[in-house]
């Protein structure tokens, strides 16, 4: 009995079709894979009791996959699909089903004295496959220590006990749980973090186990009925990837474990990180182009990102390449320098500052950041004056709210030394004025998210009167703003072709 069976997967890494074919060997079955760009198809040809036998044991040992888009049976193998070579490339990903169900009875002995010094209050030290963590038991003392070097996430030993903690659809428990292992970005429940042992704010990365330590380590974690650690990487071998999703879609904001290296087969190379992807191929907005095959089109690019300080929009245009149009700044970091600068517009801005000091004078007295440029600075600053600790804080008053239409915040554009550049001035004059006339908080910084993605929308509608554009790609750790993405999505969708990657990293 022949049939083909054709899985639809967004990566042309290997390590998915690896476990089908341990699986045939093991079931002795005869099926032939063939690798094509975004699918794979199996080749079957045998009697019809092993394949129905084959495929209830696939059933139960393939686990989860971000780039898994379904898979269907189909009649024949088209003449136009051109099969790819197997590389042979390894990536660092989970232990197969198999693999972690042998680790249910091993001994978990080794793991009972970091335990007892996570259960005195201690930050203890683990060395993984992929490098150095620190743990500890969530609270805000601890939490905080483990910041002043990195970030902090939550790892999750009981999944059983997610929902008690965060908000889980089931989108992000299949992400959780699929075999790359991601962080995945999720709200607290109401009073869950009222201590702020998780995190600073409503929102926290989370991750499951993901070799064989960490398994062990939740195992003897889960038996002392701890379900969740706090914990950082000191120094690791490759970042863990964050993913989110968008209209059920899953994308990849940043990182390189189980997506690199890779060998890309346009580049006929292989590239062992997202910076030298992004690095090779002239920045993260270039590669995306390219990446997308959009070279020979014009396209517009919107590069908004938390990390970088050349944030901006940009058009590729065939045969001329690609031209900035409107740049991000990256302001002074000093209040009082910001506050001259808004005062210096005309008479009601002066005015407005004035009264704003007169309303708010304690906000006025703290420092900002200095290592910091583009959005990330223009964010810290507005965050401060509004009395938050920083744009992150910001960021999270936006997304913690059920609102779904907001106030208009103006967005102009500055012209210096010939250059366009969003007015940070009109961005912050808008806001301050809005919170004198005792405005919310969390309606601010929604409505910033939402302003923005309409500033987007105007400028590709005055690039396009110019010269014709039905591509714009996002690209960026900004679009995993889920207010920003959904709003210039929907707001260009009428007359653009929004474009997302998925299979590579948005940003560095």
């Amino acid at each position: 009995m022949q049939m083909y069976y054709k899985i639809n997967f967004a990566s042309t890494n290997e390590y998915y079709i690896n476990i089908i074919k341990e699986q045939i060997e093991q079931d002795n079955i005869n099926i032939e894979i063939k690798k094509y760009n975004k699918f794979f198809i199996l080749n079957i040809n045998d009697e019809e009791e092993k394949i129905t036998q084959f495929f209830q044991n696939l059933e139960k040992n393939l686990p989860l996959s971000i780039f898994l888009k379904g898979a269907e049976f189909i009649e024949n193998i088209k003449e136009d699909y051109e099969p790819i070579d197997f590389d042979g490339i390894k990536q660092n990903v989970s232990l197969s089903n198999n693999k972690i169900l042998d680790l249910l009875n091993t001994d978990l002995n080794e793991y009972a004295n970091l335990i007892n010094r996570l259960e005195s209050g201690e930050i203890i030290e683990l060395n993984t496959s992929n490098g150095l963590k620190k743990f500890s038991l969530p609270n805000k003392i601890n939490r905080e220590k483990l910041e002043q070097r990195t970030k902090v996430n939550v790892f999750v030993s009981n999944t059983n006990k997610l929902t008690s903690l965060f908000e889980v659809s089931t989108k992000d428990m299949q992400n959780l749980c699929s075999i790359e292992r991601p962080l995945v970005k999720l709200k607290f429940n109401f009073l869950q973090n009222k201590e702020q042992q998780y995190s600073a704010i409503s929102f926290v990365n989370c991750k499951l186990p993901d070799d064989d330590k960490t398994y062990k380590f939740a195992l003897a974690l889960k038996n002392k009925q701890i379900d969740f650690l706090i914990y950082s990487d000191i120094d690791v071998k490759q970042k863990d990837i964050e993913v989110s999703y968008f209209k059920d879609e899953n994308y990849v904001i940043s990182g390189d474990k189980a997506i690199f290296p890779t060998y890309d087969i346009q580049d006929k190379k292989i590239y062992n990180s997202s910076k030298e992807l992004f690095d090779e191929n002239g920045g993260v907005f270039k590669t995306h182009v390219k990446k997308l095959n959009k070279r020979t089109e014009n396209c517009l690019g919107i590069y908004f990102s938390y990390n970088s300080n050349e944030s901006k929009i940009s058009l590729n245009v065939p045969t001329k390449g690609i031209k900035d149009i409107i740049f991000i700044p990256n302001i002074e970091n000093n209040i009082s320098s910001c506050m001259k600068e808004i005062a210096s517009m005309d008479e009601n801005t002066a005015r407005l500052v004035e009264n704003y000091r007169k309303k708010f004078p304690e906000n006025f007295k703290t420092e900002l950041p200095l290592n910091t440029n583009g959005f990330v600075s223009i964010l810290n600053f507005i965050a401060v004056m509004l009395g938050m600790k920083d744009y992150k804080e910001f960021e999270s008053y936006a997304l913690s709210t059920n609102i779904k239409s907001g106030i208009q915040v103006d967005m102009k554009i500055q012209k210096l030394n010939g250059k366009n550049y969003l007015d940070y001035r009109k961005i912050a004059h808008s806001i301050f004025s809005y919170k004198i006339a005792n405005v919310e908080n969390s309606l601010l910084a929604y409505s910033f998210y939402e302003s923005l993605s309409e500033f987007i929308k105007v400028a590709a509608e005055e690039i396009n009167s110019d010269l014709k554009v039905k591509n714009i790609i996002f690209c960026g750790n900004m679009f995993s703003n889920s207010i920003l993405l959904e709003k210039a999505y929907k707001e260009l969708s009428v007359n653009f072709k929004p474009l997302l990657s998925k299979k590579y990293t948005l940003d560095y």
